[in-house]
């Protein structure tokens, strides 16, 4: 009896390593129809893109941080700031903002709650700003303030051309020469 009570036990006890080791070497494993539907999205730190066509950079972005949204193919930023160079030899636009989105697919940022741009000695102060890669515009909105050593202008919406350096103030524009 005793000796049947042991090898009981010690059946019970090899059948419980047994299902341990098995776990553990073969653990189990996400079916392909598993992983397809699984909704990713990123929550990063410290995000740098550039982005850049024919040889020629385009843009670069850095930002405190960055949430992913995969359904809208949308990044989110905390503090971005994105450099954009336009026309061959001319001087770069820089842009700072609290806030920020890019939709990298359809080549398209904005940015928003109080933009700084600088380009060379002209500074630009807005609500919002719009980037539209297939035009190649940014677009500002919103109490804009426009100065450098030379002027100073206010206007409801501007737009800036990436790839000429020209400015097109709208609505209410007013310019004072220094």
């Amino acid at each position: 009896m005793k000796r049947a009570l042991a090898v009981v036990i010690a059946l019970l006890i090899l059948a419980g390593i047994a299902v341990l080791g098995w776990r553990m070497l073969w653990p189990e494993r996400l079916t392909p129809d598993i992983a397809r539907n699984v909704d990713v999205d990123l929550s990063l730190k410290g995000v740098n893109l550039s982005q850049g066509k024919d040889g020629k950079k385009l843009w670069n972005l850095s930002a405190a941080g960055a949430n992913y949204a995969e359904a809208g193919d949308e990044l989110t930023l905390t503090d971005p700031v994105i450099t954009y160079w336009g026309e061959e030899g001319g001087e770069h636009v820089e842009v700072t903002a609290p806030k920020g989105q890019v939709w990298q697919k359809e080549d398209r940022a904005r940015m928003w709650d109080g933009v700084n741009a600088t380009r060379g000695e002209y500074r630009m102060r807005a609500d919002t700003l719009d980037y539209t890669g297939g035009n190649r515009t940014l677009v500002l909105s919103g109490n804009i303030d426009i100065s450098s050593d030379s002027m100073q202008g206010r206007s409801d919406a501007l737009t800036y051309f990436l790839d000429t350096g020209d400015i097109l103030a709208r609505g209410n524009v007013q310019v004072t020469l220094n």
